[in-house]
């Protein structure tokens, strides 16, 4: 009977042990997972921050770091901020440089407090930095204030309307037999591509309805459009289209 005793009570010193152990084991686990979560939606916030700012920024209103700080607070819960040292104001943005120059660079630093820190000394620190360019349209420089449109390249006409369908390239499919017949929307007829050499020997070929090359490859560079956004001013020998600049 005494021996009995003896091995319960050994059974619960050594559950007074290892359920502790077990117990901070899971909570640090836990919170691993937490901090690589927390860690990557303050990365995915910290791009959309310096999106934002890099268009504010080519339209004359230069942001500072205390804004930064408030986009990324924006995209974190209540939860998310107490799991940082010293919540919003552990978010430091101090290392980033907003000044207006070509390029806009945040960087967020801040100390993560893991829930096994149960007597406070615990810090995991995390840093991350978000390097863009100030936003230029679609190619063509920014400006700021005046009438703006859109152009192609080799394009004769400006469009008021990015969303224009002139704008938008519609790729059809043909065959050999069938290409020589086949006239653009300009009454022109259909010549290989010097990019992807296409020729009447290949068994699917590709056109567009404005364009007057055919491609032996729909990922062919002759078939990517480029749209440039540029002052009014700068295309005076170019006419307005006939569907979005009436």
């Amino acid at each position: 009977m005494e021996c009995r005793r003896v091995y319960k009570g050994s059974l619960t010193v050594e559950a007074a042990l290892i359920l502790p152990l077990f117990m901070t084991g899971l909570l640090t686990l836990v919170s691993s997972l937490y901090i690589c979560l927390l860690s990557q939606k303050i990365q995915a916030s910290l791009h959309l921050a310096a999106q934002s700012m890099a268009i504010s920024a080519s339209e004359g209103r230069i942001p500072d770091t205390g804004d930064a700080r408030d986009m990324v607070a924006d995209s974190l819960s209540d939860s998310d901020l107490k799991f940082i040292e010293d919540g919003i104001n552990g978010l430091d943005m101090s290392g980033s440089a907003v000044d207006g120059s070509e390029y806009l660079s945040l960087v967020v630093s801040c100390s993560f407090v893991p829930f096994s820190d149960a007597l406070g000394i615990i810090r995991v620190p995390f840093s991350r930095k978000c390097l863009t360019h100030i936003w230029t349209g679609y190619g063509r420089g920014y400006f700021a204030g005046g009438e703006y449109v859109y152009i192609t390249k080799d394009g004769e006409v400006y469009h008021t309307d990015r969303n224009c369908s002139h704008l938008r390239l519609s790729v059809e499919t043909t065959s050999p037999d069938e290409v020589g017949s086949l006239r653009n929307s300009s009454g022109s007829r259909y010549r290989p591509c010097e990019h992807c050499h296409a020729h009447l020997s290949d068994k699917t070929l590709f056109v567009t309805p404005d364009g007057d090359r055919y491609h032996n490859t729909i990922t062919c560079s002759g078939l990517k459009r480029t749209v440039y956004a540029v002052r009014k001013s700068e295309v005076p020998d170019r006419r307005p289209c006939s569907r979005c600049g009436r």
